[in-house]
């Protein structure tokens, strides 16, 4: 393999690692599966400016404070990566012939709940000749973005009472939420409107944290106050400290808020910008579909 073909498999495999390291923070939190509700949540947050003691009660606020399409089990979309600009990220200039091959390859991705997507390649502009090792890391970059999102931006952090094992109200109204299991300790600052904007994990092989970035619904309602924009993750596992940050908009499909564009920068190293389109979503109770 020649050192442009390399040098992209390493970014692919670096950015794979990194966000999986994100998905594997998000799995210590509960995920229980949510009862399906309609794009719009049914679950109404606390008063602003209040602080519910009760774990029942802040359980359910922290699910209103933001937007999760519990309602949807599937997402099926076409995946465009902005190739030229990673590749000046890179540093690097691919002989004219391999640009055409791997900007003309089309991506196809089938994303069900609690389960691995099935990614497909089509390749239209010529055929890489270490296509295989190419599409090996797309499929594991893919693959770790969908964990995060069912884990993290499809799925309340807190889903019911059972999550919480402790409540610790602060100075500014937030409050930190523990929640623990065995080997693992998990706890997340909400504000004093009851939304998670940070959470650390604590196990034996990694420690990290994840801030999360919302912006305000155009047309708030209870269960879309805010969507999620975005989140830097801080992961460090021995004495290595990686970094990532993440930034998406949303788009409109079916009545749902799915993801249109999503961003990753590594470390300031690294950068992959990537477009979803065609999407198409299946809805449904979302426990039938996922065992």
């Amino acid at each position: 393999m020649d050192r442009t073909g390399s040098g992209v498999q390493n970014a692919l495999m670096r950015r794979s690692i990194l966000i999986l390291l994100v998905v594997f923070t998000a799995n210590f939190l509960s995920c229980q599966q949510p009862e399906a509700t309609s794009p719009e949540s049914k679950t109404i947050g606390h008063p602003a400016g209040t602080r519910p003691s009760d774990p029942a009660t802040l359980a359910s606020a922290i699910r209103g404070s933001y937007y999760h399409p519990d309602g949807m089990y599937g997402l099926n979309c076409s995946v465009s990566v902005n190739w030229p600009a990673f590749f000046a990220a890179m540093k690097l200039s691919p002989p004219a012939e391999r640009l055409k091959a791997i900007q003309g390859l089309n991506i196809r991705s089938q994303a069900i709940r609690g389960k691995s997507p099935n990614i497909t390649f089509e390749w239209t502009g010529g055929v890489l000749s270490n296509k295989e090792r190419f599409e090996d890391g797309l499929n594991q970059m893919l693959g770790g973005y969908y964990q995060m999102y069912w884990s993290l931006l499809a799925s309340p952090l807190i889903d019911n009472a059972a999550d919480i094992t402790k409540i610790e109200p602060l100075p500014d109204g937030g409050a930190k939420v523990y929640s623990s299991s065995e080997n693992s300790n998990v706890v997340i600052t909400v504000d004093k409107e009851n939304t998670p904007t940070h959470y650390t994990l604590d196990t034996p092989a990694l420690k990290g944290t994840v801030d999360l970035r919302y912006i305000p619904a155009p047309k708030p309602v209870a269960g879309d106050l805010r969507r999620i924009s975005g989140m830097d993750v801080s992961a460090q596992i021995g004495t290595s400290i990686m970094n990532v940050k993440l930034d998406l908009d949303y788009q409109v499909v079916d009545g749902f808020y799915v993801p249109g564009h999503v961003s990753y920068d590594v470390g300031g190293a690294y950068s992959l910008s990537t477009e979803f389109s065609g999407c198409s979503i299946s809805k449904g109770p979302i426990a039938d579909k996922t065992r």
